[in-house]
């Protein structure tokens, strides 16, 4: 009788488990769900047709989508309301976030371009001012590789080259010096073109650094014109994030090895083409060029 009784309770239990699972959730808590759930979905959609954001600000979006799917998951496989409306919440935020970051980072690339546009016209100016050696005279030639994606920042092996630079043009004052910065195809010509003028002002500002005078240093721009390498790889792509520096005698009229646009500045106070969003931090971002 006794062992009756225990199956029999046993059987009670495991069926009041069964439809304690089985429970549907209160309709207010679909309501609340389903609000959440939809609120976030609108708020990710709006960020993912936004072209600011597929352009600049990928990986926010990324993690937007990542938390919707994990507040449709809590729903439906847990019926968690806490746990959904929470990440809901966030992916809604998250969205927010990369909207707001795309349109900044869109603003900043368009003072940047503006900016490379309106010293473009100054350097152009300032160059046919002070015409600088024929590539016939020049000297020597080297490029400073290494530049980091979307970057500007002069890269740590390139000192050695630069330190050695800087001790020859010292012991050589009748030579100047022509830098023209380079970068991938990746982002647009625009941006490129005002990254290549930063790297190029990089190595400008290490030899005024290193005591070479400013006003013998030209700096220009190809952007992601003549690429040295092929741009379908990241080893031709990492090669062509570069600056070219070409050392020549003084007095006669230089322009750089390369063919091409090539925006060109005296260095005397030339300023620098425009800032980069990437070369603070980034944006490559990226979306930011390359």
């Amino acid at each position: 009788m006794k062992q009756i009784i225990r199956s029999t309770t046993g059987a009670l239990v495991v069926g009041m488990l069964a439809a304690g699972c089985s429970t549907k959730p209160p309709a207010s808590d679909v309501a609340a769900a389903n609000t959440a759930i939809g609120s976030a979905g609108q708020a990710v959609d709006q960020a993912a047709a936004d072209p600011h954001v597929a352009k600049y600000a990928t990986s926010e979006l990324e993690r937007a989508t990542a938390s919707l799917d994990q507040a449709r998951t809590a729903w439906n496989k847990q019926h968690d309301l806490k746990a959904t409306t929470h990440l809901a919440y966030v992916a809604q935020q998250r969205a927010a976030t990369a909207q707001q970051l795309a349109n900044e980072r869109a603003a900043e690339e368009v003072v940047t371009v503006a900016a490379a546009e309106r010293d473009h016209a100054v350097n152009v100016a300032a160059a046919n001012r002070h015409p600088r050696p024929t590539p016939e005279r020049a000297v020597a030639q080297q490029d400073v590789t290494g530049f980091a994606f979307g970057r500007a920042t002069l890269p740590a092996s390139a000192r050695r080259a630069i330190d050695e630079l800087a001790a020859s043009l010292r012991s050589s004052p009748g030579r100047e010096v022509v830098i023209e910065g380079h970068t991938d195809n990746a982002g647009s010509p625009a941006y490129n073109q005002a990254l290549a003028m930063k790297r190029a002002e990089a190595v400008r500002a290490a030899l005024i650094r290193r005591g070479v005078d400013s006003g013998r240093i030209t700096i220009g721009s190809h952007g992601e014109q003549n690429p040295v390498a092929s741009n379908d790889t990241p080893v031709g792509r990492r090669e062509n994030r570069r600056a070219q520096v070409i050392v020549g005698d003084m007095g006669e009229h230089m322009v750089g090895s390369s063919t091409g646009s090539t925006a060109t500045t005296s260095s005397g106070s030339g300023g620098q083409g425009g800032q980069s969003g990437q070369t603070g931090q980034s944006g490559q971002n990226g979306q930011r060029g390359q």
